[in-house]
């Protein structure tokens, strides 16, 4: 997964942040609701999740569309998601079915406004950050082994 992500894509995402915050919570909805539906195994690493897992999501989801220039300033709170990942299993290859289901959900919940070069940029800010939290995730299964 690449660790780094094109100064275009980045603007792409700044400029629909508000867009993406405006309909963050029905994204992640129809993203869980797509997942469960196409993957129904996954559904154990969400047994303990809070019912309101998709609204934490969202509100991720909105804070990364604002803040993709600034990655640092997330670490800490991916840190935490990397941790959560780890505690209930998730591995590496799980990455791009979560990715594929929220890019079904983008497209279908923004319809029209999901242009080619919108889902071009989030695909690629979705890769940026899998590859970020499958690092730290890496780290921590490696230090679970020590």
């Amino acid at each position: 997964m690449p660790h780094s992500i094109s100064e275009k894509s980045k603007q792409i995402i700044k400029d629909s942040a508000e867009l993406i915050a405006s309909k963050d919570k029905y994204i992640t909805q129809k993203m869980y609701t797509i997942l469960f539906s196409k993957y129904p195994h996954v559904k154990e690493f969400f047994s303990n999740a809070p019912k309101d897992q998709y609204m934490r999501l969202a509100e991720i989801l909105s804070v990364y569309a604002v803040n993709i220039d600034k990655i640092d300033r997330l670490k800490p709170a991916l840190l935490v998601i990397a941790k959560k990942h780890v505690e209930v299993k998730i591995q590496a290859s799980h990455y791009p079915m979560i990715g594929m289901v929220l890019m079904q959900a983008i497209e279908e919940i923004l319809e029209d406004k999901a242009t080619p070069e919108l889902m071009d940029a989030w695909r690629e800010a979705y890769q940026f950050l899998a590859g970020i939290l499958i690092g730290m995730e890496k780290e921590l299964y490696e230090e679970e082994k020590k």
